[in-house]
């Protein structure tokens, strides 16, 4: 099996074949001129902070606009986008390691730059100050102990729906994961809010700030923090442009609302019935909206032995404006004491 495969995450779920706007197939000519470009930055000493910090490592500028329109606006997304095979240029990556905070070799470090100059085209790439050790790119793979855990190095349980840092206001617009090793084809899960079919009814009782999203078990939150955590708005937005908030495996309901909690139990079922599972193989990079998917991942038994599944991700801020604008009382919330990480820009 080679490629990428779509399927129904469940049996019984909606077709899940993709639309033309899913999946690019870059050129064998902009795969050759990308990998160029990483390994020329590569052999510089460029790494993924310097490549979204200084000038003067940054892609050529026709490779920049090659790679930008084979993006496209995010606006034109089905809520995800697939690259397919952009990456597979980039050389063996060496074995998959058991924990994310093993360095960064010369034999995976062109897919770090890589993806974060391609984040660098759509905004902002940042990390968080406590999770991974405040790195811009993030190593997702199974580690030991973490089997059952709800976080990305996590194997044997499925990793349930859920928004990207959904507890922060200043979660990434995007995600960004490129496979380096995925034999089994493990699948990566999305299902779109703007697909579910959510009643006005429903998008208004979810619109309550009735809530709390409480950071995952990747960060070290301030304990002072949860018991003054405001609520905040699970679905809001206009009809044809929603947009969501969701991690019910970290989530306070604030309030014994039964509207509102069974609003909030539809959403669930609904994601599964309109779910679309992508199997990444090597070299293929997901750009998912993170304002418009949720997404997990399915089960599966690790091996520990170098083979096993591994991506890479990057979180970004989008560029300029033109997304739905998010509540206004998101600026209020204090984010569990947890901080962006911004790299400042050197003089060139």
């Amino acid at each position: 099996m080679t490629g990428i495969a779509f399927r129904p995450a469940l049996p019984g779920a909606a077709p899940a074949a993709p639309g033309a706007t899913a999946v690019r197939l870059p050129s064998t000519v902009t795969r050759r001129a990308f990998g160029d470009a990483v390994h020329r930055l590569a052999f510089a000493g460029a790494t993924a902070h310097s490549v979204v910090t200084d000038p003067r490592h940054r892609l050529p500028h026709e490779v920049a606009d090659r790679l930008t329109s084979l993006i496209g606006a995010p606006a034109g997304w089905p809520g995800h986008r697939v690259l397919r095979g952009l990456f597979a240029g980039l050389g063996e990556p060496g074995p998959t390691r058991t924990h994310w905070s093993e360095p960064t070799g010369p034999a995976d470090a062109p897919y770090d730059l890589g993806l974060a100059l391609i984040g660098g085209l759509l905004g902002e790439v940042f990390g968080w100050t406590d999770q991974q050790d405040g790195r811009l790119v993030h190593n997702i793979l199974p580690s030991p102990g973490q089997e059952t855990a709800q976080v990305g190095a996590s194997s044997t349980a499925a990793l349930a729906w859920h928004t990207e840092d959904g507890f922060h206001s200043e979660r990434a617009d995007f995600l960004l994961l490129v496979c380096l090793r995925n034999p089994d084809r493990i699948g990566t899960r999305m299902a779109s809010i703007r697909d579910i079919g959510l009643s006005g009814a429903d998008a208004a009782r979810l619109g309550r700030p009735q809530l709390v999203i409480d950071p995952d078990d990747s960060y070290a939150p301030d304990p002072r923090e949860a018991d003054h955590a405001r609520g905040i708005r699970t679905v809001w937005g206009t009809e044809d442009a929603r947009c969501v908030r969701y991690d019910p495996s970290y989530t306070r309901f604030l309030t014994p609302d039964p509207e509102f909690t069974r609003a909030y139990a539809r959403l669930e079922p609904a994601f599964e019935r309109h779910a679309v599972e992508v199997g990444l193989a090597p070299g293929d990079l997901l750009l998912i909206d993170n304002d418009v998917m949720v997404h997990g991942r399915s089960p599966f038994p690790p091996r520990y032995d170098g083979t096993d599944r591994w991506l890479k991700r990057v979180l970004v801020r989008a560029a300029g404006t033109g997304r739905p604008a998010r509540p206004a009382q998101e600026r209020l919330e204090h984010g569990f004491g947890q901080r962006r990480v911004r790299p400042a820009a050197r003089p060139s």
